[in-house]
């Protein structure tokens, strides 16, 4: 199980590759979303935004309306976070749940791909 402050940890060293990949920042273009972030097995709740072709710091809790909620145990944050597991693979067996609309969980799902290939 990991704590609050090592998914925290995982996020701002993904946050400052993904910020700084021209890929992924073209990805993104005109994609301004919240996305809610609920651990199963710790039930705590963070908060992301992308915004401007940025990803925001992560905050605890979630605020503001989500555009997108991604349910997964404490330790896949970190592990996908961190880059290693394929969120995908995660995606694709269950342990990891997306919740929105069609399009953002298509998007979401090809940006956590290329991110985690561009690694």
């Amino acid at each position: 199980m990991a704590s609050a402050e090592e998914i925290a940890d995982a996020y701002a060293d993904w946050r400052a590759r993904s910020n700084g990949n021209e890929r992924l920042r073209k990805m993104v273009r005109g994609w301004n979303r919240i996305v809610h972030l609920h651990t199963t097995d710790t039930d705590e709740s963070f908060t992301l935004s992308v915004l401007d072709q940025e990803l925001s710091a992560l905050t605890r809790g979630g605020v503001g309306q989500p555009d997108l909620i991604v349910t997964g145990s404490s330790e896949d944050f970190c592990d996908m976070f961190w880059g290693d597991l394929n969120p995908s693979e995660k995606y694709m067996s269950g342990e990891i749940k997306l919740a929105g609309s069609g399009e953002d969980v298509m998007r979401l799902d090809a940006i956590s791909m290329v991110a985690f290939l561009d690694q």
